[in-house]
């Protein structure tokens, strides 16, 4: 019966048709034109064979089940008419699937996302691998798309209105263990008995004894199952997402296509799916996030830091974390869950006493999450071992040193390590802004030391900076692109400069906002605007959240890039001397209540602020005159990273700010918008605000040097599909 390239079809002595799919010259599984011609046929083979009894569907590849529509190809859909020819072709394979006699049953595990949900949606029975891997969802909004192969008419059926609205409007991945909490599986299986456990339940599906899916509460049942709940569900979700549906149009589009369904039922639905993913597709939202997508999986590819010929070194097994703080502990607990062997190394048992309770509080909330199961979290907190001593450092691989940001401190222990350690070992800082060459300058071992820059919150922060210093070699960038790429991490390339990246090009922006209120500006003034713009978060809440003692070490470290003198530096100072630290503290711009921000701290002065520049229209946009001094600083920022060569293209800057400071996705990036706005009209705008505001919005000489193009946004490089 082995006729296909993707397919694998065995049949055994009780009647199952296994259909084992392992798209050829794929590393993961994707629908492309083939696969979905040979799933027709073979649904044709089942729908005419009345002797099978159970046909079932499972990967053949240990990447996972099914990672949805390949990206490459829903981006070069160049019309409507185009894009309803693809997605009826899905919806109607998925219709056949579902309405097929013989029982089907979906085996899920390792991804199984976008277009692969939405086929496992379409059998009746669905069950899934009870380990990290398996992450299970509809992540279609975070690339300003819409499930649209029946996703939004499937979902809500099987879990309930609000659960689906939920994963669809977040794009959230959920385990295993969670999956069955909602019901989208019908069972869960150990990983080490996956085969015999499988057998069971596909005996149970023979014999038709699989219990019911999902027992709803009376309440449940009435909100997702009633006329007026459903209503209420919709007009409450809406109205949450009021403030986002402009920059991101796939949240309302998801909702619409979900109530037509509801309430037309599932062939308006359908309709209705096709109709918002055709309309969508062809937004600056969507192109934007689908850029990004294609950026970020750019990214994590060796060949794209150092050349294909670099001398491969020995493969990281044991990491060892000094100072066992927010970020070492933090950093800690992320490599142990990823499978390294960890030392975890402070000075005294009482810190490490508190960062052991860290990393058990994160361990746990991972596992209730369904991040991680309870044998993995067991087998993580195993892995670490603490010491006092640095004589078991000599253990590790790699070093990743995250104490005090202050560098007499930092090239002490480099010195005392160097002298230590085997020379295979490499050495690196966490820091966020101190010079990497100045680290390795105490050592014999410069070309083995680097930064290796997470950001807080470790667990969730998805960037980190690789800084290779003037002596770093490739081997070492290899390694540590290898490694930040295990540890689950986008990697970013820098070269050494104040502040690398992200800081350099955020620390304007938050200088900005503190001249802003040394102005006589309002501070929820001044962070609404930001918000209003995009920001996940305002710039004075920001440094709240930092702590304004790290922010004042930053801007200390930054105020030699500022074409002028900044009151930065002098108002935090004062700040930290009256203890205003910010959140941790209970005071800073904002005041805190239990770590939850209250109200103003700073009181506003007697006088009236400072004019601010007038409104400005962008590609259709009003941008108001403080959005313009915030967003001014950091768009001039990043073209002063690429002048001086801290990362070499555009798209680096764009996906680093997105990933590494909640840049808005649906705007690209710095660099991209930019390019959306006009390179002249931005360079127009940075001469007004020079003379208005002052030589730090000069404009950068990189415009001068540079003609942009989008070519130097989009990439070109084979992804896996979500």
């Amino acid at each position: 019966m082995n006729q296909y390239q993707n397919l694998q079809v065995e049949r055994d002595a009780s009647n199952v048709l296994t259909v084992t799919i392992d798209v050829a010259d794929r590393p993961m599984n994707v629908f492309d034109t083939s696969l979905l011609d040979e799933l027709e046929r073979v649904v044709d083979q089942i729908a005419d064979d009345p002797s099978v009894k159970l046909a079932v569907f499972r990967s053949g590849k240990e990447s996972g089940f099914l990672a949805g529509a390949d990206l490459h190809r829903i981006q070069s859909i160049h019309s409507v008419e185009q894009a309803d020819a693809v997605l009826r072709r899905g919806q109607e394979l998925f219709g056949r699937i579902e309405s097929l006699v013989v029982p089907t049953l979906a085996v899920i595990h390792g991804p199984c996302l976008g277009g692969g949900l939405e086929f496992a949606l379409a059998c009746q029975y669905r069950v899934a691998r009870d380990d990290s891997a398996t992450r299970i969802g509809l992540p279609e909004t975070q690339l300003g798309l819409i499930p649209a192969w029946g996703g939004t008419q499937r979902l809500p059926k099987v879990v309930g209105l609000t659960a689906a609205i939920g994963m669809i409007l977040q794009g959230s991945r959920i385990g295993a263990k969670q999956a069955k909490r909602l019901g989208l599986v019908d069972a869960t299986l150990a990983p080490d008995q996956f085969e015999s456990e499988l057998l069971a339940f596909i005996d149970r599906c023979l014999q038709n004894s699989v219990p019911e899916n999902r027992s709803a509460s009376w309440l449940a049942w009435l909100r997702d199952k009633t006329w007026i709940g459903r209503r209420i569900v919709l007009k409450v979700t809406r109205k949450k997402i009021a403030k986002q549906a402009r920059n991101y149009p796939a949240l309302p589009a998801s909702l619409c296509a979900m109530q037509l369904g509801q309430d037309k039922g599932m062939t308006t639905g359908l309709t209705a799916e096709r109709e918002e993913f055709s309309r969508l597709l062809f937004t600056p939202a969507c192109r934007n996030l689908l850029n990004l997508y294609f950026q970020r999986e750019r990214a994590r590819k060796r060949a794209t830091w150092v050349d294909t010929d670099v001398e491969t070194t020995p493969t990281i097994e044991s990491i060892a974390v000094l100072g066992a703080g927010t970020m070492g502990a933090g950093i800690a607990q992320l490599a142990a869950t990823r499978g390294f062997r960890v030392l975890l190394k402070d000075v005294d048992t009482s810190a490490l006493q508190n960062g052991w309770e860290r990393i058990e509080q994160l361990t746990h909330t991972a596992v209730h999450k369904g991040v991680i199961n309870a044998s993995e979290a067991e087998s993580a907190m195993a892995s670490i071992t603490q010491t006092t001593e640095n004589a078991r450092l000599s253990e590790a691989d790699l070093i990743i040193e995250a104490i005090v940001e202050r560098l007499d401190v930092k090239q002490q222990v480099f010195h005392e390590l160097d002298e230590l350690l085997p020379s295979r070992v490499v050495m690196s800082s966490n820091t966020s802004a101190l010079p990497i060459s100045q680290l390795a300058a105490v050592t014999q071992r410069p070309d083995r030391c680097a930064g290796l820059h997470f950001f807080n919150p470790v667990h969730k922060m998805p960037l980190v900076e690789i800084v290779r210093g003037p002596q770093t070699s490739s081997s070492t960038i290899a390694m540590l692109v290898d490694t930040v790429r295990r540890l689950g991490k986008t990697p970013i390339v820098v070269t050494e400069g104040p502040g690398f990246l992200v800081n350099r090009i955020l620390f304007p922006y938050l200088d900005e906002a503190t001249r802003l209120v040394c102005e006589g500006h309002s501070v929820e003034e001044i962070d609404r605007e930001a918000k209003l713009f995009g920001m996940p978060m305002g710039p004075l809440e920001l440094l709240d959240t930092v702590g304004l003692d790290v922010a004042l070490d930053v801007s200390k470290t930054l105020a030699s890039l500022s074409l002028e003198e900044s009151p930065t530096p002098s108002y935090l100072s004062e700040m930290v001397k009256r203890n205003h630290l910010g959140q941790k503290s209970g005071h800073g711009f904002y005041e805190y209540k239990k770590r939850r921000r209250d109200r103003p701290a700073v009181s506003e002065p007697n006088t009236p602020p400072s004019p601010l520049p007038q409104p400005l229209e962008f590609s259709g946009e009003s941008i108001s005159g403080i959005q313009q001094r915030l967003v001014f600083t950091m768009l001039n920022a990043a073209a002063d990273c690429l002048r001086d060569r801290i990362v070499s293209e555009a798209w680096m800057v764009d996906v680093g700010m997105v990933l590494g400071s909640g840049f808005p996705p649906f705007r690209g990036g710095p660099m991209a918008l930019i390019e959306q706005w006009g390179p002249d009209k931005v360079v127009k705008t940075l001469h007004e605000l020079s003379e208005r505001c002052g030589p730090r919005f000069r404009p950068s000489e990189y415009f001068d040097a540079t003609s942009f193009n989008q070519s130097d946004t989009e990439t070109q490089t084979t992804v896996e599909a979500v």
